[in-house]
């Protein structure tokens, strides 16, 4: 199949049957472009046709009803189209289908319609996002994690702080709303609609930026509620009453200034409660001056479950998960009803990333349970009365905690009873690699299925790279999930036996979703390494040498399909010859140094790995890739910002709210540039040896 291009506004036309002499839509019925409402979420919620929501349905449980690929079919699963995404950085983006058409967002927040039968685009939305206005802007602009559709709209927000609306039929814009402050931070999360209004929050809780969750008219795009997350500046009023309250519980002079808990991803709407009930992150900065501020308390309301009225925005209940030892961030939540002890529980399922599944009662926020999924290094349980964590002698400060479950969502899948949770765990024998606090070692990918009543797994399965995608279950009895090896698979849900796979050549940190057309089931995938992680953890946690380097595509399957699916050849290019290398190792060591105070592992990953190339389009490069042309401009680049327009500052005169704000000399330049070199020379002779070895060897 060759690659599809975008038709363009008049094809548009013909593709949803707009106007004389149009055709008719791929879907059963020409309907409005976009047209999802509540009613309609609410009469669809059994059928599974459509997926109208971020989860499918309000609850987020990311479970299809669908029953046409099974557990005993899906070998005959195969390949109905593909198409290639412009641009170097994978797409994570959960996509929205509607009447047989598709939405999703890519890299710096462009957006596609597709049709889902024939893979054809229907239109592309390009946003231009700013990537000069601050620094975690830029980083923000290079992941985007979905799209909403409402009555007729699709809402994206932006990497430089924007929630725009588009026209659901043209792809042209009709309103934009700033969100957050565009010189601080950005957006990658996926709006999320509730009682007409689109839920949006913004990332930086590590860098200083104070964190909310705000409501938009759907409509209009007028701001209707926001609820800031923790206190502001002393001097002014504080914004709501839950804030004089949370101020409460910070200490410390200056404390206000670290910001933190922020709401970038976990919103889910509960309709029985009418609550909107939503994840943050915690506080605190590892750099600059921000990371003198020495902060006391609780630290309201960061690393918390907070429900608000949907309707006005006004605090109900929270429930904080982080503690004085673990400042933890809080992840997807499923809303469902459990029947535990023989009692009816309304409950919000979460698992953050101290590595315990909770279980809330939804409307009050009292705990029910919380268990650990597998063992955890710094606390044995959580007390129940108090939520607080209990740690015993032996797991007290006992090594850096690493399983964890990310940002990618959850499933729950209420015919099995089980929640499928991606999860990264430490290998059986790495516990010394652990407790040296050696970042990404010895780690691996695990599925879990877990029951949420008796808090135990039913089954796990083991994976290869420790970063994985989102889950998918279905009533076929299927859950699908992607991995960083490039292999997209499929397990029987009540038994976690792997039942089909296929091997797409690129990394996959995407959310599968599946719907029909016609009669047809469809599953769809992107497939690219994508992730913000790709930006500042090492490599080899997310994707293997191959498949860092594979296409960036959206795979469609259904069954019966014989696509032929034809992925690039895997080029692994060579480490370029460093120039001379003639800094003492003093100077190496203080460019390592500096290299972490200016917050340059921050982008270009740390100097164990990084993104594996020196690639650009909208990806960020690997300086030990670093051409002779980019070597001779360092100077430009690094004091001068040369490259601003493409998310790159100049330090020697940082812009607003740079990480850290410290002006950088020819000095700190020159001594940052020896640490690149000598990372380059040390990866350079590494293949020089690596080559000669297979030529001994052959």
């Amino acid at each position: 199949m060759k690659r599809l291009q975008v038709l363009g506004v008049a094809s548009a036309c013909l593709a949803f049957g707009i106007g004389a002499g149009c055709k008719a839509p791929a879907a059963e019925t020409a309907a409005k472009p976009g047209d999802v409402t509540e009613a309609r979420v609410a009469s669809e919620s059994g059928a599974g046709t459509n997926w109208l929501l971020n989860g499918r349905t309000f609850d987020e449980a990311h479970f299809s009803p669908l029953t046409q690929i099974t557990d005993k079919n899906v070998n005959g699963l195969g390949l109905a189209w593909y198409l290639d995404i412009d641009g170097a950085m994978g797409v994570v983006a959960e996509t929205i289908a509607v009447d047989g058409v598709i939405y999703v967002s890519a890299p710096q927040s462009r957006v596609y319609a597709v049709d889902a039968v024939s893979g054809q685009v229907i239109w592309k939305f390009d946003p231009h996002i700013r990537l000069n206005m601050a620094i975690n802007g830029s980083y923000s602009a290079r992941v985007n994690a979905g799209v909403a559709v409402w009555e007729g709209k699709v809402y994206v927000g932006t990497g430089d702080c924007r929630l725009i609306a588009i026209d659901a039929a043209a792809g042209k814009q009709l309103w934009e709303a700033t969100v957050c402050e565009p010189t601080q931070t950005g957006i990658t999360g996926a709006p999320h609609i509730a009682k007409g209004k689109v839920l949006i929050g913004y990332n930086g809780s590590d860098d200083g930026v104070r964190g909310a969750l705000a409501a938009y008219d759907a409509s209009t795009g007028k701001e209707v509620w926001r609820f800031w997350t923790v206190p502001g500046d002393p001097s002014k009023p504080f914004e709501t009453k839950a804030l004089e309250m949370a101020a409460k519980t910070w200490s410390g002079k200056d404390s206000w200034r670290i910001g933190g808990g922020d709401a970038w991803n976990a919103i889910t709407y509960d309709e029985a409660t009418g609550l909107v009930i939503f994840g943050t992150a915690g506080a605190g900065v590892d750099y600059g001056e921000l990371s003198s501020i020495k902060v006391g308390g609780e630290k309201l309301f960061s690393g918390c479950i907070i429900a608000l009225n949907a309707d006005t925005g006004e605090y109900v209940w929270h429930f904080q998960t982080s503690s004085p030892g673990m400042q933890t961030e809080n992840n997807h939540i499923l809303i469902a009803d459990l029947t535990i002890n023989g009692e009816k529980r309304h409950a919000a399922m979460t698992a953050p990333k101290n590595g315990f599944f909770y279980v809330l009662d939804a409307k009050t926020g009292k705990l029910i349970s919380a268990k650990p999924l597998v063992k955890t290094v710094w606390a044995s349980a959580i007390d129940l009365q108090t939520g607080r964590a209990v740690e015993t002698p032996k797991l007290a400060g006992g090594g850096r905690q690493w399983t964890v479950h990310n940002w990618w969502p959850m499933s729950y899948n209420a015919q099995t009873g089980l929640v499928y949770v991606p999860t990264t765990d430490r290998r059986a024998d790495a516990k010394a690699a652990v407790e040296s606090g050696e970042s990404g070692v010895g780690l691996m990918g695990r599925l879990i299925a877990w029951d949420p009543i008796t808090q135990s797994a039913r089954w796990s399965v083991e994976e290869q790279i420790a970063t994985n995608g989102g889950v998918l279950s279905t009533a076929g009895n299927l859950v699908f999930q992607g991995q960083g090896t490039g292999e997209f698979a499929a397990y029987a849900a009540d038994s976690g036996n792997k039942v089909w796979s296929i091997k797409t050549g690129s990394a996959i940190e995407s959310i599968p979703v599946t719907f029909s057309v016609k009669g047809e089931q469809y599953v769809i995938t992107p497939i690219g390494w994508g992730s913000g992680s790709r930006l500042f953890a090492p490599a080899r946690t997310m994707v293997t040498p191959e498949s860092a380097r594979g296409p960036v595509r959206l795979l469609a399957f259904k069954l019966g399909a014989t696509a032929t699916y034809t992925a690039p050849p895997i080029v692994i290019p060579p480490v370029p010859e460093p120039p001379k290398l003639t800094a003492s190792k003093e100077t190496i060591h203080k460019g390592e140094v500096l290299y972490q105070k200016f917050v340059c592992d921050g982008c270009h990953s740390p100097g164990t790995d990084g993104s594996l190339a020196w690639v650009l389009d909208g990806a960020i490069p690997d300086l030990r890739y670093m051409p002779a042309d980019v070597h001779n401009d360092w100077y430009a680049i690094v004091l001068g910002g040369s490259h601003w327009d493409k998310g790159m500052p100049g330090f020697a005169d940082p812009p607003k709210f740079a990480f850290p704000n410290a002006k950088m000399t020819v000095q700190d330049a020159d001594a940052i540039h020896a640490y690149v070199i000598a990372q380059s020379w040390k990866a350079y002779r590494g293949e020089q040896q690596a080559a000669h070895a297979r030529r001994e060897n052959y």
